[in-house]
């Protein structure tokens, strides 16, 4: 009989096979450990079809979910142009303005437009035209002065105003500057005197106050009525049309410079693309587009800059976590996966006139997220402008980083008020639950959080360990004994040979009840030592004065 022949006739066991006893299989070398050999070589020639099979459905899958998001994008992008249109559209009509104005009163302006492909709500766009209108006319005939006047007060002949529009965050911004003379508050103030407002009055305001005036209706500093001015009718015109789009305008203006006026609008779009950073335990999300450039910084000594140079230029340094404070305690936010940048970074934000740099530890993604208002009857902290939700459902406040640096920048060198700093006798202490029973963690962190107490948790010693090694602050910790990878001795040998920890109490809370035990563990460094089951009032007592 052939090799092939004896392969097409292979027995299903050698102990009772065809012949009826072991002498075929020992003629042709089979045996039971071949057979079972051979039952083992054909499952895994199965197994590794059915792998084969799965990665050809898992790359299918992958390549569909592809094709979704591209067609998912493909759809934002066309509701996008939709529903936005550029700002070179509203602006169109400007320049033939600025070119009719200058032949009519005999004057040397240059419009200038920034930002034309800034995309705005086509619902704005009709409401914002003559705003814009009303503000470059005024500042064309409040403002510019004629081609003598700047060459005696050393200016170019030609004036220029500029148009400027950026998003920046939920906000469309557009800027109305012009070089000329500025606001005089000085006929601001003999107005207001004609209106009735006395002396004292006046003297007790501030310039930016003052300068709001120009907003209320039938308010003119001209002493002749034109075509241009002295009617009354057009600051309070740009203010009324905004406030009904949700907006609002700011003035800023210095004597023989010139003055800018900055109006701010809600940008609808839900969709925002974001960078999620931490900066000392505080996990927040800016708007990509705030952000003028990641700047990496030294490591050492970084918390103690206040400045920095960027680009020749020193700028100063703002650590969210001095101006980010809040009265109550708050439990770490641990964030999932690995960050993009884990080191620490300035993010470069502002305008060319107040730029300034944000302190960040890491960047951990720069997603696209569907922003959420945030309805309160409380006001928000300065610089929190929404909110975004994470994947897990947990809300990260969305901040705007420019806002952050203004406030900063106005209030950085005011010391901060006793108010304002959190209270330490009423600041609740963490402790550390270490068991690598969940049901325990569960009860253990009841007991605890009935107590007042903040309560983190770690599924063993390991992951006690590496909690407190990498920045976890806690004032006290209750650990099993019992546990994998790494026991509760274990835990106390690593955590008491750290000089950091030395001090930090550690409670065991065991089943094991021997002396020995309890000794060993005294021995090397516990606190306490407590037997499951423990009595929850002695508990709570020895670890109120161990804190």
């Amino acid at each position: 009989m052939g090799k092939s022949a004896i392969a097409l006739f292979k027995p299903t066991s050698c102990k009772a096979s065809v012949f009826g006893d072991r002498r075929f299989c020992e003629k042709f070398g089979y045996s039971d450990l071949h057979l079972i050999s051979q039952e083992q070589i054909e499952s895994i020639v199965q197994l590794q079809e059915v792998t084969s099979d799965i990665d050809l459905g898992l790359q299918k899958m992958t390549q569909a979910v592809q094709d979704f998001n591209q067609t998912t994008r493909s759809l934002q992008k066309n509701v996008t142009t939709t529903q936005m249109q550029p700002f070179a559209d509203l602006v169109k009509p400007f320049p033939r303005l600025v070119r009719d104005l200058n032949l009519r009163w005999r004057k040397q302006v240059n419009l200038k437009i920034e930002g034309e492909s800034t995309l705005i709500d086509r619902t704005m766009i009709e409401t914002l035209n003559a705003p814009l209108m009303h503000l470059i006319r005024n500042g064309f005939a409040h403002g510019i002065e004629d081609s003598t006047t700047r060459i005696k007060a050393g200016k170019p002949p030609e004036a220029t105003i500029t148009l400027q529009a950026v998003n920046r965050g939920t906000e469309t911004l557009i800027t109305v500057k012009d070089d000329g003379n500025g606001i005089d508050t000085h006929k601001i103030c003999q107005r207001l005197r004609k209106m009735g407002i006395s002396d004292a009055e006046i003297a007790q305001m501030s310039t930016p106050e003052i300068i709001d005036y120009i907003f209320q209706p039938g308010f003119s500093t001209s002493e002749e009525v034109t075509e241009l001015a002295g009617r009354g009718v057009g600051m309070d015109v740009v203010k009324t049309s905004l406030e009904e789009i949700r907006g609002d305008i700011r003035v800023n203006s210095e004597p023989r410079k010139g003055t800018t006026f900055i109006i701010r609008v809600p940008f609808t779009l839900s969709i925002l693309r974001v960078m999620l950073i931490e900066s000392s335990g505080l996990i927040f999300a800016v708007p990509a587009n705030s952000v003028k450039e990641v700047f990496p910084l030294e490591v050492e000594g970084v918390n103690d800059l206040t400045e920095i140079t960027w680009q020749e230029e020193t700028v100063p340094l703002l650590h969210p976590e001095k101006s980010l404070r809040f009265n109550r305690p708050h439990k770490p936010f641990e964030m999932s996966g690995y960050p993009v940048i884990n080191k620490p970074i300035a993010l470069i934000v502002g305008s060319d006139n107040s730029l300034g740099a944000i302190h960040i530890d890491r960047v951990w993604s720069e997603p696209e997220v569907t922003v959420r208002p945030i309805e309160s009857p409380l006001p928000l902290p300065m610089g929190i402008i929404s909110s975004m939700m994470l994947g897990d459902g947990r809300v990260v406040p969305l901040v705007d980083p420019v806002q952050l640096l203004e406030d900063f920048l106005n209030k950085g060198s005011q010391p901060i008020s006793p108010t304002s700093q959190p209270s330490t006798e009423n600041t609740a202490k963490t402790i550390l639950v270490v068991d690598d029973s969940i049901n325990v963690r569960r009860y253990v962190t009841l007991t605890l959080e009935k107590a007042g107490y903040q309560v983190e948790q770690a599924k063993d010693g390991q992951d006690a360990v590496d909690k407190l090694v990498s920045g976890l602050v806690v004032d006290g910790v209750i650990c099993d004994i019992e546990m994998p990878r790494l026991d509760g001795y274990g835990v106390l040998e690593e955590l008491k040979t750290k000089s950091e920890f030395r001090s930090l109490p550690i409670a065991m809370l065991t089943s094991r009840s021997n002396e020995k035990h309890r000794k060993l563990a005294l021995n090397l460094g516990a606190a306490a030592y407590f037997s499951k089951p423990y009595n929850e009032q002695e508990l709570l007592q020895t670890l109120h004065s161990l804190l």
